[in-house]
């Protein structure tokens, strides 16, 4: 089970990079529910993932996702990765740079019935929006 778990997971960082979902329900579960969606209209399953990818591709072109290491249970798998890509579209209200960045990220994702049910992440957004010139340090006064 462990390797149908990583082939589901590993099939979903894909479905972001080409924007292809066209077999989206094969591995995501009909009550898939993703925490860090920017959709609150409460839609669940592959048509919150098409939200979601949609979202990010329109703001970001050369989208990437560099596995650097996946542990996997039979149900629960991590994957920690290094997302790159271009701003080449609106994000966030931020109109694009142009600018490159790549920001690493942890996901965590719990599978039923060998589809993705649940979705969680911890991403450096911090070290993403200063490369892409959306953030800057000040220094403090002296």
């Amino acid at each position: 089970m462990t390797t149908a778990t990583i082939a589901a997971v590993c099939r979903i960082f894909r479905a972001f990079e080409t924007g292809n979902l066209s077999d989206a329900a094969e591995y995501v579960h009909p009550e898939y529910f993703n925490h860090e969606s920017i959709d609150r209209t409460g839609s669940r399953g592959p048509a919150e993932l098409a939200h979601s990818v949609d979202w990010l591709r329109s703001a970001f072109s050369e989208l990437a996702f560099h596995v650097e290491d996946i542990i996997a249970t039979n149900d629960r798998v991590a994957v920690h990765v290094v997302m790159s890509g271009r701003h080449s579209g609106s994000f966030l209200g931020h109109p694009p740079t142009g600018r490159r960045f790549a920001a690493e990220q942890v996901h965590l994702f719990s599978l039923r019935d060998g589809t993705i049910r649940e979705h969680r992440a911890i991403r450096d957004d911090l070290s993403m929006h200063r490369q892409l010139g959306l953030l800057t340090a000040k220094r403090p006064p002296t």
